[in-house]
């Protein structure tokens, strides 16, 4: 069974060793979005997303001592890079198993996981003004001044965060309006206009 901690001093953090592949792999990885420009406690939020991993318990101390635990860690692996430090912040939760109830080849297929879920997950540069203002008319005022310290997610906050210029989510968002003109216009609006769409001879390409 997972047992679940809040991390303290007692518990030092580091990877599991069926982990390091995957992980200096996703060290690599090509990132879309500087983190470094992300609002403070967006970045205070994130880097205490519980993490998974095995716990390994020394012997038992001399009397009045607490063991010292160390905590493998194998998912989520980005999250290492949101670290104020060498370690998680305090009160991120720890949630393990014992070596004895995960293999390490299952250690390293979670690591592998957790390494890709960026790929699988990365955001479509052609489609970031609609993905900016879809999440601003989504995320409520008041997660977006706790999360992002402004009333709504800007155009400006969007460029600093992938390194690209404004004139870009202009020209994303003329496109759209334009593919959305165009599906107006070839879509009939009336049973006359669909009749006599119907009735128009077909080229040898249609």
């Amino acid at each position: 069974m997972p047992a679940a901690v809040f991390i303290n001093r007692n518990i030092q953090v580091e990877l599991h060793p069926a982990a390091r592949p995957a992980y200096e792999w996703c060290m690599q990885y090509p990132q879309w979005i500087n983190w470094k420009e992300l609002p403070q406690p967006l970045i205070a939020g994130l880097s205490k997303e519980p993490l998974r991993g095995v716990m390994i318990k020394e012997d038992e101390p001399d009397e009045g001592k607490k063991s010292e635990r160390h905590f493998q860690l194998y998912s989520p692996l980005w999250s290492t890079q949101l670290w104020p430090s060498s370690r998680p912040p305090d009160k991120t939760l720890l949630v393990s198993l014992t070596p004895k109830e995960i293999s390490d080849e299952d250690v390293e297929t979670a690591a592998w996981l957790s390494a890709l879920s960026p790929l699988l997950l990365s955001i479509n540069h052609h489609k970031v003004a609609e993905i900016r203002d879809a999440l601003a008319a989504h995320m409520p005022v008041k997660v977006h001044q706790k999360l992002l310290g402004a009333k709504m997610l800007s155009d400006p906050m969007m460029c600093r965060w992938l390194g690209i210029s404004r004139g870009t989510l202009v020209q994303q968002r003329q496109r759209k309006t334009t593919q959305e003109e165009q599906a107006k216009v070839a879509v009939p609006r009336s049973d006359d206009e669909l009749i006599s769409a119907l009735k128009k001879p077909r080229s040898s390409n249609d």
